[in-house]
């Protein structure tokens, strides 16, 4: 699974050995700093979905868009586009 965020022209997804990469190096390395799988501090059975979560709450102007699944069967399939709320990380899709 991978989780991509957006704001205006920034991008930044998450990636399976629980970093972030994106086409702006200042960027990825702030969501590495501050949405890393060792921010989350409780039980997640999606450690990616989590680490967005956290992005958006931290960052308040980017929003969820992107969710994709690469399991098998589903590989590259666009499973749900879900929008942040102001960074309070509720979620709706």
């Amino acid at each position: 699974m991978s989780v991509t965020i957006e704001w205006k022209i920034f991008k930044a997804k998450t990636q399976s050995d629980g970093t972030w990469k994106s086409d702006s190096p200042s960027l990825e390395e702030l969501l590495n700093a501050i949405a890393g799988p060792q921010k989350i501090k409780e039980y997640t059975e999606d450690v990616e979905y989590s680490m967005a979560q956290l992005a958006v709450k931290g960052l308040p102007y980017f929003k969820i868009t992107e969710v994709t699944s690469e399991h098998s069967g589903l590989q590259g399939s666009k499973i749900g586009l879900i929008h942040a709320e102001g960074g309070t990380g509720q979620c709706h899709v």
